[in-house]
């Protein structure tokens, strides 16, 4: 049983949804799209995980999909296309927010789905798909690799890391939920931006048991 609500102040969503969606609509420039892909990019990179967390998962109508947040995506296209390449300047900054973006959606998502009634398993598993989501949809229309399914610097792993968090919490030991959000967004900037400073990075799988050594064993 959830104890009272984490509430995602709507100029903390908007300005999170505007990184996000000039990061989709440079990402369009680089590839030599025209207006409509620079929209529909920016459009996917910011909205997409909410829509895939309502409009797939809970059934629900997006929240994303309201005239405040399509506006945003429209003001974001306009920069991209205004200043281009000159953005990169803004590198830091755009880390800082992109993995403060990542912590808020993380907790969003995981406290809609356990609001929806979904345990805490799935509702982690939405959490993280309603923080990445937008990036894996960006790269699978510009036919990229998934950059989450990509060994690299702590991404998905930190959301998850923090949805889980957000969870033990709320679920586990009834901590409120603003309390138990502000402590998983915390968890989530603390790993995100320590993976960048350290170089801290994921590997590609292995198998555990080496084709050698099941051929010691008679295997």
């Amino acid at each position: 049983m959830m104890t009272g609500h984490f509430t995602l102040p709507l100029a903390f969503d908007l300005a999170a949804t505007f990184f996000f969606a000039v990061t989709g609509g440079l990402t369009a420039m680089r590839k030599g799209y025209d207006f409509v892909g620079v929209f529909f990019l920016a459009l996917v990179v910011g909205l997409g995980g909410g829509l895939l967390r309502d409009g797939l998962f809970l059934q629900q109508m997006p929240t994303v999909m309201e005239p405040h947040y399509l506006a945003t995506v429209l003001a974001a296209m306009a920069v991209s296309l205004l200043l281009g390449e000159r953005l990169n300047r803004l590198a830091m900054v755009f880390l800082v927010v992109d993995a403060l973006g990542l912590g808020l959606y993380a907790m969003v998502g995981t406290q809609k789905a356990l609001l929806a009634g979904l345990s805490w398993v799935p509702a982690l598993l939405i959490g993280v798909i309603n923080a990445v989501g937008g990036g894996v949809i960006r790269d699978l229309i510009t036919r990229e690799e998934p950059l989450v399914f990509r060994p690299g610097e702590f991404y998905a792993a930190a959301a998850f890391a923090g949805a889980a968090l957000f969870a033990a919490l709320v679920v586990g030991l009834g901590v409120t939920a603003q309390w138990a959000a502000l402590g998983g967004i915390g968890l989530v900037l603390l790993i995100r931006l320590a993976s960048v400073r350290f170089g801290w990075k994921t590997r590609a799988a292995r198998a555990l048991i080496r084709s050698s050594d099941a051929a010691d064993s008679g295997v």
